[in-house]
């Protein structure tokens, strides 16, 4: 797998092989796109204190909020957050997200940094959900970005950086239409969705070549 240089990354959007909406190249690096904080969070509940991905929803400890307003992420606090920008890949490559510098020193992590998966939001384009951490000894600031009447775009936080690597093969099923995908159609954070894999009631065996056999 080789990480796509900028001028690649634009012949991808040209053809319509990737989708970074809305694309500026200001924001493209030598090989990195830089995105920024959307205006959608799923905020804890105070009054949870277990939950359970396997038995219990999202909503049962997360309260949603929107807004354009700054938020503010507390010391050793977490939150779900969403991208400004929608994404679409086709299924010969993946994008690879990595944390913000500037926002890692500011104490701010990703509780998982992954890939959006070859395939995912070619039908119709997603945005990501972040699972920020304030790792610092101090309260954190996040202000959403957000369009104006005039649809002048008023930039918030920057979260995000991603790279585009092409897949060594082409896979058999793209994302979008393998059977366990569970967020290749999110518009807004989403929570754990886990459970919802094994919600088909198929039965899984264990195969006779397995360990657990012997």
């Amino acid at each position: 797998m080789s990480i796509l240089a900028d001028n690649q990354v634009k012949e991808m959007i040209s053809a319509k092989m990737l989708n970074i909406d809305p694309f500026f190249s200001d924001f493209l690096g030598p090989n990195l796109y830089y995105c920024h904080l959307g205006n959608k969070f799923l905020v804890p509940k105070n009054e949870v204190r277990t939950f359970d991905p396997l038995t219990m929803e999202s909503k049962d400890i997360f309260e949603s909020v929107e807004t354009n307003l700054p938020i503010t992420i507390k010391t050793q606090g977490f939150l779900l957050a969403e991208t400004f920008e929608y994404f679409g890949v086709d299924d010969k490559h993946v994008v690879k997200l990595m944390n913000s510098s500037s926002l890692a020193r500011c104490g701010i992590s990703h509780a998982a940094i992954g890939m959006i998966n070859a395939g995912c939001g070619m039908e119709k384009p997603v945005k990501l959900t972040l699972e920020l951490v304030n790792n610092a000894p101090f309260d954190v600031i996040l202000t959403p970005t957000s369009i104006d009447e005039n649809k002048k775009i008023i930039w918030g936080t920057e979260v995000l950086k991603i790279a585009v690597e092409t897949m060594s093969f082409k896979p058999d099923s793209s994302y979008d239409k393998w059977r366990f995908a569970a967020y290749n159609k999110d518009q807004k954070p989403s929570g754990s969705k886990m459970k919802n894999r094994f919600e088909s009631g198929k039965e899984f065996i264990v195969p006779t070549n397995s360990l657990y056999n012997k």
